[in-house]
């Protein structure tokens, strides 16, 4: 049986390795790809963090590589994301949930890069998920800051306009608000996956072009493959920035929304 030249983008309930081999590996139990991969990125991260946390823990300086530059990606996070945008005060609190979820979709997006392997943030139901782990924090911390009547309270607009029209236009604006939230969390959701799944379709779709061409003759056979080859590696460099571009846009929109629900006079 053919493989479908587009299951690396899809999640699927199963694993197609090698087509000439016919090797397809069945999940169990329900169980997708993604799932896997998933586990798969979450254990990388905790392989790589968690020595370097008790290194940390520790006081001993960042020596090496590695550790270095981990490091220096997680003090970008909280320097010019989380404290730029939720403010010095509060935002240390919220750093550690923002660096899992910049490092869980970075590997996510970075496992697309293998091959065999896929992005799971390519599905609508990851980045939704995502999503909603940001909304609930993003809210449920401003109902612990406030209070749920401070909360709802802050939705609530002080206009002064004449004719009792206030009681008109901020209902309005509370609706609106309300589905700016929601709206918000769409946004986190679509943006993620569009990007990803968009990337690594069209790296399928050009590698679909060598498929296309093995029983054409050779002198339309070579330069179709070698034109496919230079585009997918330019492409996969393009989607190599991507993959840390989407992790830093999630986490920057995230903390953005975050501040703003956490300071509302601001």
């Amino acid at each position: 049986m053919a493989a479908n030249p587009f299951d690396h983008v899809m999640d699927t309930g199963h694993w197609h390795f090698l087509e000439s081999l016919n090797l397809r590996f069945h999940l169990p139990f329900g169980i997708s790809k993604f799932m896997v991969l998933e586990l798969l990125a979450a254990g990388l991260i905790a392989a790589i963090f968690i020595p370097l946390a008790r290194r940390a823990q520790s006081g001993a300086p960042p020596r090496g590589r590695l550790w270095n530059a981990f490091e220096s990606l997680l003090t970008f996070i909280r320097d010019q994301v989380a404290k730029p945008c939720i403010g010095e005060h509060d935002a240390d609190r919220y750093v550690p949930f923002l660096w899992t979820m910049f490092l869980f979709i970075l590997f996510c997006n970075l496992l697309g890069m293998f091959p065999y392997l896929g992005s799971p943030t390519a599905s609508i139901t990851v980045t939704g998920a995502l999503a909603l782990c940001a909304f609930l924090v993003i809210h449920g911390s401003a109902v612990v800051k406030m209070g749920a009547r401070g909360y709802l309270k802050s939705y609530v607009p002080h206009l002064d306009v004449p004719f009792g029209m206030g009681y008109l236009i901020v209902p309005m604006i509370v609706g609106i608000e309300v589905m700016g939230n929601f709206i918000k969390a769409g946004v986190l959701a679509v943006r993620l996956f569009a990007n990803m799944f968009a990337g690594h379709t069209v790296l399928a779709v050009i590698l679909l072009f060598i498929v296309m061409a093995k029983d054409a003759a050779w002198y339309l056979f070579w330069p179709i493959t070698l034109g496919s080859l230079t585009g997918v590696v330019a492409l996969s460099l393009l989607e190599l920035f991507v993959a840390f571009l989407q992790a830093y846009v999630f986490v920057f929109l995230t903390s953005l929304f975050l501040g703003s629900t956490l300071h509302p006079q601001h």
